[in-house]
Formats: C-alpha cells, structure tokens, sequence
C-alpha cells in the first residue's frame, strides 16, 4: 500500500500540474485572440483618422485656391487699368521727347529745352509708378500663398526632408 499511495500520489501531483496549463490555455487563446481585432479597429481608426485629415486639407487647399483665383482676378483686373493707364502717359513721353529734341536742335538754348525736359521727366516719373505698380500685381498672379501650401503639403509628405523649390 505504502507504494501505491506514492504513485497514486504522483499521478495526483501531475493532474494538479495539468490542471493550471489546460485551465490556462483557453485563457491564453483568448487572450491572443482579442489583441488581433483589437489592434485590426485601432489600425482601422488611424486610416480613418488619416482620411479625414486628408479630406479637411484638401477642403482647406481648395477654399484657398478659391479666394487666391478671386484675387489673382481682382489684381489682373487692376493690372489691365495700370496697363490703360500707361498707354497715354508713353504717348505723352514720346511727344515730350520728340519735342525736346526737336527744340534742343531748333534753338540751342536751355531755356525752353529745361522746360520740355520737366515735362519729359514727370512723365517719365509716373510712368515708372505705373510699371512698380504693374509688377506688383502681376508677382500675385502666380497664387503665391498656393503654391508655399502644396509645397508644405508635398514636403511633409517627402521621407528626405527635401525641399522643393518654385520654378
């Protein structure tokens, strides 16, 4: 008897010791199985995520090509009146030069010469407004502000941290 109590008793111990791996195996398959929808939905939420901050930068790059269109239209507006503008005041240069060259040959003298030459240089002056003017209006025909937005979107984007540069 003494022997078949300790084998009884070895039998016991290994069922024990089966016990707690068989009870903890269906725990660990659970345990294995949640994380896999769990971590499926999270990554399911980052792209979701991702789609909409895709969509509201592109509603926010389309509301800004919109209201630059609108002003690059307003400006080419105002560069085509500077431009009308100019046609008269190039005129009136032209006529003021050829007239001071032809009183600079006629008579010889300064005196009616500086006067023409006042002339010819106020015209000249305001023509030189009217073209700082025209370069001004025409530097935001380009949709500068678009352009510098794309290229942070293109640039955050880049893996390299490159720059890009406007043509």
């Amino acid at each position: 008897m003494p022997g078949a109590t300790v084998a009884h008793s070895a039998q016991a111990e290994q069922a024990e010791a089966a016990e707690p791996e068989q009870a903890s195996q269906p725990g660990r398959d659970q345990r294995e199985s949640e994380p896999a929808p769990a971590a499926a939905e999270a990554q399911l939420q980052a792209w979701f995520t991702l789609l909409q901050l895709a969509q509201a930068t592109g509603r926010q790059l389309s509301t800004l090509l919109q209201l630059e269109l609108k002003l690059a239209l307003a400006d080419g507006q105002r560069l085509l009146g500077v431009l009308l503008a100019m046609v008269p005041l190039v005129i009136l240069a032209w006529t003021g030069l050829s007239v001071l060259l032809a009183w600079l040959v006629f008579l010889g003298s300064g005196s009616v010469s500086l006067g023409l030459a006042g002339f010819v240089l106020l015209q000249l002056l305001a023509l030189m407004l009217l073209w700082r003017a025209v370069l001004v209006f025409k530097r935001s025909l380009g949709l500068p502000a678009t352009r510098r937005q794309l290229r942070a979107i293109i640039g955050a984007g880049d893996s390299n941290g490159a720059k890009t540069t406007d043509s």
